[in-house]
């Protein structure tokens, strides 16, 4: 065997052994893909949606929060969860007004 033909051989295998590497690669990839998405599908068709389960808790968690950050203090002032304040004894367009600017939260259910 000539040095060329050793070369040729070699890089033969060589070329060979990258497509097989290739191969089990893509494959492993495609394989780990359908499993991740039929794991999803099958809670998705049960009912168990994780998005929406963990909405639940933080509004849930967050109307909680929100009842107890507007209890009203001894000084006479309460405050919202966003952090202002107003005084009870100011005028009652004042009191629409911030009532009227904090958003409802948002509460989901599944269908």
């Amino acid at each position: 065997m000539t040095p060329r033909e050793i070369a040729r051989e070699h890089a033969n295998r060589k070329r060979a052994r990258i497509h097989r590497i290739r191969v089990r690669v893509a494959t492993l990839t495609v394989t780990l893909f359908i499993a991740v998405f039929a794991v999803i599908y099958v809670q998705m068709v049960q009912g168990h949606d994780p998005v929406l389960a963990k909405n639940t808790t933080t509004s849930a968690s967050s109307a909680a929060s929100a009842s107890t950050g507007s209890a009203s203090s001894d000084d006479g002032s309460s405050s919202s969860d966003d952090g202002s304040s107003f005084d009870d004894h100011s005028s009652s367009s004042s009191d629409q007004s911030s009532s009227s600017s904090s958003p409802a939260p948002v509460q989901t259910t599944q269908s």
